[in-house]
């Protein structure tokens, strides 16, 4: 039987911590709207030789990514008409060098990219919160800042990257220079005002912009500290409870149950060091002031 295969024709590229899940989310409801069921394929950067990563808990990670063509087309098999067809793999922007040749290689030139960028200081405590979330991280931040060489020259996965991940220009600046249709926000737009944002980027993707997914009041992959750690692992890893309820609740019902129960498990982190951050502050400042004239934005706030 002759299998006619679809391509996505929009991805969400990046940044990471920067209010993509919620953007995938939220971009899934819509009924013109198709999103892979994985929400990170990875594929592009897979095939671009990011792989084997060797940080603390990298290998779990790495079963969900897509690893070739076959399996990627798969993944855009059941779109039932569906006008745009996306994914969500947010070390594209990153891995920016090697995986934008592969999206123009696989993929039609007039796909539309969308980029979400976050104050990187606070999207690399960010990310240093999410791995001592999860239980992976067990250096302080400072300390994990000191080490980041490192774990880049021995291969840990990108979000162990927690500076160099928030270096932007350049990885927005190549995506602007290779594609027609590119659309960059900020996460401050998405936390301020996600009404106004989520139409804008229906706008963009050319559906119906008037539609409201119904659930813009909830943050998906929140960072923070578990107040009960044995709790927030057993509802965080496979096991007998959540097979019964997998087995009797709708995915999209369990996914927003789950999500605002582990939320309320999360206690807000305490802030980073203001030293740290004056450190940080330097460290990005000539990288955000390329990129205020590159995207236009005034970003004077994230050198505060």
């Amino acid at each position: 039987m002759n299998i006619k295969y679809k391509l996505p024709n929009f991805l969400i590229v990046g940044a990471p911590q920067a209010g993509t899940t919620s953007l995938y989310h939220y971009l899934s409801k819509h009924p013109q709207v198709f999103m892979s069921k994985i929400k990170e394929p990875k594929f592009f950067s897979y095939i671009s030789g990011h792989k084997n990563f060797n940080g603390p808990g990298d290998s779990e990670g790495e079963r969900d990514i897509i690893k070739t063509f076959e399996d990627y087309r798969r993944l855009f098999l059941n779109v039932n008409g569906s006008k745009v067809l996306g994914e969500c793999s947010v070390d594209s922007l990153y891995y920016y060098e090697s995986v934008i040749p592969k999206i123009k290689e696989y993929l039609d030139e007039e796909v539309k990219i969308f980029i979400i960028l976050r104050n990187p200081i606070d999207r690399a405590y960010s990310s240093y919160i999410y791995h001592l979330r999860d239980g992976r991280e067990n250096l302080s931040f400072e300390e994990a800042l000191t080490e980041e060489e490192k774990r880049i020259k021995d291969n840990w996965e990108f979000m162990w990257h927690y500076k160099s991940v928030g270096l932007y220009s350049n990885q927005v600046k190549a995506y602007l220079d290779n594609f027609k249709n590119v659309k960059v926000c900020l996460f401050e737009d998405l936390k301020e005002n996600p009404d106004y944002l989520i139409k804008e980027l229906f706008n963009f993707l050319g559906v119906d912009p008037e539609f409201v997914p119904g659930d813009l009041e909830i943050e998906y992959n929140k960072s923070g500290i578990p107040r009960f750690k044995s709790l927030y692992n057993f509802l965080n890893k496979p096991n007998f409870f959540k097979f019964i309820v997998k087995n009797f609740f709708p995915k999209n019902f369990r996914i927003k149950l789950k999500n605002k129960f582990m939320n309320k498990l999360l206690i807000k982190p305490d802030e980073i060091n203001k030293d740290t951050r004056e450190y940080l502050i330097n460290f990005y400042k000539e990288d955000i002031v390329r990129l205020q004239k590159l995207i236009d934005r005034d970003l004077s706030s994230w050198l505060k």
